[in-house]
């Protein structure tokens, strides 16, 4: 655990607290591409033998039969379904509401417009490492179905040939068209490029670990992407009325994902910065996944102490977090002040955990920054717009003046002759 003075921080702390320790991709860079060009050459054939080599799967067919789905889904306790339904359909009302609109306006040089259009073919990956992550299968699908995409296609490994029930049961409920027991850079290079069993898709979305991370790195000029997800993190501004206990339970959340997970609290009150401390130390000797807890803890639980929410807030807006808990007295007024995070989370009763499932909002979020320049995943990712324009004589007659002197100066003399010509034209 680190802590630290706002006030007095150094810049070589302030840096390296803004970098965040991160993956090194050197290593998974180059194992992924030899995968993708495995892949790439060897189709189905190379497919299978990474899937046995680097995901422990056990058998010959990588795509999972619609019998054996149905099946999954049959053997979901009916609570766990129930609890499902409700994540998918809070989800899916919130996506509904995200959406671009064509539109059309006429002037005096014609008629100009944009038609909105889905892709038609994407690709989603869950991961399947340390957890089943069958959430991320409704936040992957969910904004793509709202969107109108036509083809989903899911990847996620099977350890040992098995896929978890609830997994293929979210896919079932999400339609997704043709599910695959792969993962990691393999994955990633058979929706890419193809092979004799999987086409190709024209975006991948999806988390996943620093080998899926790497390949998407590396396709991403040949196939669309999100973007490219690091290690879990969330920063909590509290006042001094904020719970520590509930703090400190917000931390853990984040730091048992994974060993390089990040967890800072700033808070205006010495005591809710000890106190949470304190805490934090109690749970993670209790935590199921305590091994996790306290690999992560080490650089990743980072106490604060900042001499406003303002100032706070301010730093939050430069660290641009993947989560963002405002557990404040007035959320909203501060919430005002916020530019830069991947998804906030207001007041003292909202979880972080309950965005992770199902409060509706997507849990597909940019981290180590990235949310300073890019939203969450959603609705808009699967959407294309199309501009068009249909020019009158009398309007582009009006244009080639202008085209003229523009294309001129740049060099370009054929497009003012291209203007010309359509300015003459007469039907």
């Amino acid at each position: 655990m680190l802590t630290y003075d706002l006030k007095n921080l150094s810049k070589g702390d302030r840096s390296r607290l803004l970098s965040r320790a991160d993956v090194d991709l050197s290593r998974p860079l180059a194992v992924a591409r030899t995968v993708i060009d495995r892949v790439r050459e060897g189709g189905d054939q190379a497919l299978l033998a990474c899937a046995q080599e680097y995901d422990s799967f056990v058998g010959r067919d990588l795509r999972v039969s619609s019998t054996a789905i149905k099946a999954a889904r049959k053997r979901v306790p009916e609570d766990l379904m129930r609890a499902m339904v409700i994540c998918k359909e809070r989800i899916e009302r919130f996506h509904s509401l995200q959406r671009f609109e064509p539109f059309e306006f006429r002037d005096d040089i014609g008629v100009f417009g944009q038609k909105v259009v889905p892709l038609d073919r994407i690709g989603i990956y869950v991961p399947g490492g340390t957890a089943s992550y069958a959430s991320s299968v409704f936040m992957a699908c969910v904004p793509a179905r709202v969107a109108g995409v036509k083809e989903i296609v899911m990847c996620t490994p099977a350890r040992g040939g098995k896929i978890g029930d609830a997994v293929l049961a979210a896919a079932d409920m999400c339609g997704v068209d043709e599910v695959y027991s792969v993962g990691g850079a393999q994955s990633i290079a058979a929706m890419a490029y193809g092979t004799e069993l999987i086409r190709p898709v024209k975006k991948i979305v999806g988390p996943g670990g620093a080998f899926v991370t790497a390949a998407k790195l590396l396709v991403r000029n040949d196939c669309e992407i999100d973007f490219l997800a690091g290690p879990s993190e969330v920063l909590l501004v509290a006042d001094d009325r904020a719970d520590p206990r509930v703090l400190a339970a917000e931390m853990l959340a984040q730091l048992e994902h994974d060993p390089l997970a990040r967890a800072v609290l700033m808070s205006t009150s010495t005591r809710v910065l000890a106190t949470a401390a304190k805490e934090l130390r109690k749970l993670t000797s209790s935590a199921p996944r305590r091994d996790i807890v306290e690999q992560s803890s080490k650089e990743g639980a980072v106490f604060i102490r900042a001499s406003s929410i303002s100032e706070a807030v301010r730093f939050a807006n430069e660290y641009a977090p993947e989560h963002l808990v405002l557990d404040v007295a007035s959320p909203k007024a501060a919430f005002k002040a916020i530019t830069n995070a991947g998804s906030v989370f207001l007041g003292r009763y909202s979880s972080v955990a309950f965005g992770d499932y199902c409060a509706g909002p997507n849990h597909i979020l940019p981290t180590k920054g990235v949310a300073s320049m890019r939203s969450s995943l959603s609705t808009y990712d699967f959407l294309k717009t199309v501009p068009y324009q249909a020019l009158t004589r009398p309007g582009a007659s009006k244009l080639v003046k202008t085209t003229e002197l523009m294309s001129c100066a740049e060099g370009l003399p054929g497009h003012a002759l291209a203007a010309a010509m359509r300015g003459k034209v007469r039907m």
